[in-house]
């Protein structure tokens, strides 16, 4: 399973629509990051909640296939918060200089500067604690480099 296939089983599942909307307020549409990004159809203040992530808690010893296959945040370097259909949060593009964090508790989505309307939501992948073999793949050296 690569993106293209959760793609494909998020149009299949959720007949036609391309994500679960976890973060109202939003709309995908092209990004000049990256592919499609999540815009701002309101406003934010800084501090203010966007949302509070789930999923199925995966060890990535046990489950490696995961990293690249599907949506997830990193819980600690081995243990991943997992969702088999794309959300909203699935869409945030990388940044450097990101309009949103999550908090050490690892599933709480702040805003942690003003987001306008049509800003586009962004996030620092690397703030969380992502496991060695994401850090070691292609994708991420990309962001690094661009970050």
């Amino acid at each position: 399973m690569n993106f293209r296939d959760i793609d494909l089983f998020a149009d299949r599942m959720l007949g036609g629509a391309p994500y679960i909307e976890t973060i109202a307020g939003l709309e995908l549409r092209a990004s000049p990051i990256q592919g499609r990004g999540m815009f701002a159809k309101r406003a934010w203040t800084t501090g203010e909640l966007l949302c509070i992530l789930d999923g199925q808690v995966v060890d990535v010893a046990r489950h490696p296939g995961v990293i690249d296959a599907l949506e997830w945040n990193a819980l600690s370097p081995q243990l991943l918060l997992v969702r088999a259909l794309r959300t909203s949060y699935g869409f945030i593009n990388h940044s450097g200089r990101p309009n949103t964090r999550i908090d050490e508790d690892r599933r709480t989505m702040r805003a942690c500067r003003p987001i306008a309307p049509g800003d586009e939501l962004t996030m620092d992948y690397f703030e969380q604690p992502v496991p060695p073999a994401y850090l070691a793949s292609p994708e991420a050296a990309a962001l690094k480099k661009n970050s």
